[in-house]
Formats: structure tokens, C-alpha cells, sequence
């Protein structure tokens, strides 16, 4: 059985798009410099850990309009930025038993033997 794609998670990416762009600079006004560079890379890892991007990855997405990715990129050497991938619809499938096999059909019972569809 072939799976569908999954869909990208995006009902969280306003909130990774906001915490990228302003919890860095909230933290740079601390007084702090030992805190700093510690709160950044805080903030850093919980938007990978929860978007699976980088906060400039999500920066370039919300700029481009298209789905960047420096994880994707680093894994099988494509471009930084892609096209939204587009939802791929599957046609039914209907499948019946028969002698030691099963065999799969583009329309319903198309012998018509009444035979009981199998998932």
C-alpha cells in the first residue's frame, strides 16, 4: 500500500516565525554577555527541536514565499529553497481475493462476481 506524503506542520509556524525574529533581539538587550549567547542558542535549538528548521529558515520561507530548508538541503544537496510540494491524490483502489492471490482493480468488482472488497 503506498502512503500518501506527509504534510508539513504548519500550525505552529506562526509561533516559530515570531520567536525567531523576536526572542533573539529581546535577549540581546540583556546586560548580560555570558547570557546571551547562551539564551540564543536556546531559543535556536527549541525552533529546530520544534519546527524542524532553523530560525533562518524560517525567515527565508516567510521572504520567499517558498519552503526553505538548510537540514533538507545538507541531507541530499538540492537547493535551500523549494516549491511547496503539492498534494498528491491517489485513485481508488479496489481489491478482491482470488485463488492464492489478490488482485487490484481501478473500478469496483469489474467482473461482477459480487466478491467482498478487501482493504
Amino acid at each position: 500500500m503506498i502512503r500518501p506524503p506527509l504534510k508539513p506542520h504548519r500550525r505552529s509556524a506562526p509561533f516559530g516565525i515570531a520567536a525567531a525574529l523576536f526572542l533573539p533581539m529581546a535577549l540581546g538587550a540583556c546586560g548580560s554577555d555570558l547570557l546571551t549567547p547562551f539564551g540564543v542558542a536556546a531559543v535556536t535549538t527549541a525552533v529546530i527541536i520544534n519546527e524542524d528548521k532553523t530560525p533562518s529558515d524560517l525567515i527565508a520561507s516567510a521572504v520567499t514565499g517558498q519552503d526553505c530548508d538548510t537540514i533538507r538541503k545538507s541531507r541530499d544537496k538540492g537547493p535551500l529553497c523549494r516549491a511547496p510540494r503539492e498534494e498528491v491524490i491517489e485513485a481508488p483502489v479496489f481489491c478482491y481475493r482470488t485463488l492464492g492471490n489478490v488482485n487490484c482493480f481501478a473500478e469496483p468488482d469489474p467482473y461482477g462476481y459480487d466478491q467482498q472488497e478487501i482493504n
